[in-house]
């Protein structure tokens, strides 16, 4: 009903005579009608809402918003000439501002309601060489149509705590080059946190609104009035977080984006090094390589692309691409680091070599997740359209669909099979080693702890402190830090501290170089580390490197 309701009224206000003097006030007059028969269409219902009601309700009211920011900003065109280069209209459901602005003297644009302390400044900076058109709205009542006792999203509990503003400009901005500054007085005093998000709509937000681009100026807010400062135009409003004090703050996302960046750009180069090391100084054709290969390729292969292609948000079809071979690689690596489990479950748990299944495990790592991302394509395309793939925000999986869960889910599975076979090869490792020394014991736990340190970057099992990272920031930090150097480490613990290796690079280097020597060449490691998990039987397996 809501969404016929809405349709009709969006048809109304286009199919209007802008041409009219008269026709903006008519149009405020149709956008009252509609907000008043959405309000009767609530108040008469005998139980609550359900939340895919809400989402509709939120959604086509916005639509028709829109419909009617269009028509007065057409409207200005025509009517906003000579010395009439502005308008104010102020009535009991809004209150509009419009002004025809010149780039070279035109001053800013601010819009106040001193009644309900709102305020909307748009910077001269921002308006067109030529001449530009800018509307600014505060809508008093439109909140009131969104439900605010009602959670904004079913996993958190956040509210709508502020009226919603509006600014509209034509010609629109690729990219502002001032922020806007929005002050709300808050419907709610409290001191929890508040989030100023805008409206993107239930095609690309799970809840409708997103905070990207906006941020909380915290000097000048308090619990009674917070002001936003936002890089771009659309419906803003502020929301109330009531888990606020597990967020991330804005020094919180730059600090985590430049730990991201510098362990992406460690771990493509310890990556590098691994294929080019397990290449030359490992036997290809055996398991242990073939899987550490395989794994570094996808994994590298999936850090590359989110470094250069996470932000690629401009172009639809780019962006796309980006989360799909994203989701190809990363989803590609979580098998190879299964299948690393596997191997080190058969050999040192069931003493059993997995030689002649290797092509199994290739077939199933690289073509499991071409399955899988074509799921996820055909999910998007079939409900939302193709573009709900990504979220708005970055080239990842959209929470839109659910998408994300897809990942999420075989993540989890993938990390906590990996968690028991750890578990259960630390507990065979310990038993069959005997140390020689006073504290068996200790040495026995020694052992275990070295061996969990150095398998569990090749394992990925910190990717589960993504899914803890919404109950706390240290979640998050723990795993920005881990996972984007997932690939050093790798290359750390099973190159550089891989006696095999070190080994073979000494005999490799004593070629080329007959002269060369590389520390005490009669000191001959009879070794294993973690890494050296093919001979883990072989050789005394208390002995890691410290």
């Amino acid at each position: 009903m809501i969404k016929k309701l809405a349709a009709e009224y969006v048809s109304k206000l286009r199919r209007m005579d802008i041409t009219n003097a008269s026709s903006l006030q008519e149009a405020i007059v149709v956008l009252e009608v509609f907000i008043t028969s959405i309000k009767n269409i609530t108040r008469a219902r005998d139980r609550a809402l359900v939340t895919e009601e809400i989402e509709i309700k939120r959604e086509f009211t916005f639509n028709v918003a829109v419909a009617f920011e269009e028509f007065a900003l057409n409207y200005s065109k025509l009517h906003l000439i000579g010395t009439r280069s502005s308008q104010v209209i102020d009535n009991h459901i809004m209150v509009l501002g419009i002004q025809k602005a010149y780039y070279e003297n035109a001053g800013d644009f601010y819009l106040e309601d001193q009644e309900l302390q709102a305020s909307i400044n748009v910077l001269s900076a921002n308006f067109a060489k030529s001449d530009s058109l800018v509307v600014g709205i505060v809508y008093k009542d439109l909140h009131e149509l969104l439900d605010l006792d009602q959670p904004i999203r079913n996993e958190d509990t956040r509210h709508l705590n502020s009226r919603i503003m509006c600014v509209a400009m034509d010609p629109k901005p690729n990219k502002l080059e001032a922020n806007i500054i929005l002050k709300f007085r808050n419907l709610r005093v409290d001191e929890r946190k508040k989030a100023c998000v805008f409206w993107k709509g239930f095609n690309r937000s799970s809840e409708g609104f997103s905070g990207g681009g906006c941020h909380v100026v915290e000097s000048e807010s308090n619990s009674e009035e917070t002001v936003c400062s936002c890089n771009h135009l659309t419906h803003f409003a502020v929301l109330l977080d009531y888990n606020g004090s597990s967020g991330l703050t804005e020094e919180d996302e730059t600090i985590l984006e430049i730990i991201t960046y510098v362990g992406l750009s460690l771990s493509i180069i310890g990556i590098i090094w691994t294929v080019i090391l397990y290449s030359f100084l490992t036997d290809v054709h055996q398991p242990l390589s073939q899987i550490r290969l395989s794994l570094s390729v996808a994994l590298g292969a999936g850090k590359f692309i989110f470094l250069v292609g996470i932000n690629a948000t401009e172009n639809k079809a780019s962006c796309i691409t980006a989360a799909a071979f994203m989701q190809y690689f990363l989803m590609a690596s979580f098998c190879w680091m299964l299948v690393e489990g596997f191997y080190l479950y058969l050999f040192v748990v069931k003493v059993y070599n997995i030689t002649e299944k290797m092509h199994m495990y290739h077939v199933m790592s690289w073509g499991l997740p071409i399955v899988t991302v074509g799921i996820s394509l055909c999910i998007a395309a079939g409900k939302d359209g193709i573009e709900s793939f990504t979220s708005a925000k970055y080239c990842w999986l959209s929470y839109t669909n659910n998408l994300i869960w897809i990942f999420a889910a075989f993540m989890a599975f993938v990390e906590v099979l990996n968690i028991l076979i750890l578990v259960r090869v630390i507990k065979e490792m310990t038993t069959l080693v005997q140390p020689m020394g006073e504290d068996t014991h200790i040495k026995q736990i020694r052992l275990g702890f070295k061996t969990c340190a150095v398998m569990i970057p090749m394992m990925g099992i910190t990717w589960l402190f993504g899914l803890l990272s919404p109950l706390h920031k240290a979640f998050a930090y723990i795993f920005t830090i881990f996972n984007s150097t997932q690939g050093f480490l790798i290359f750390f613990f099973h190159c550089v501290r891989n006696s095999q290796i070190k080994e073979r690079l000494k005999r490799r280097m004593n070629a080329i170089f007959p002269s060369y020597e590389v520390g005490n060449s009669a000191r001959k490691s009879s070794r294993v580390n973690a890494s050296d998990v093919g001979k883990i039987r072989a050789v005394e397996m208390q002995s890691f490197d410290a």
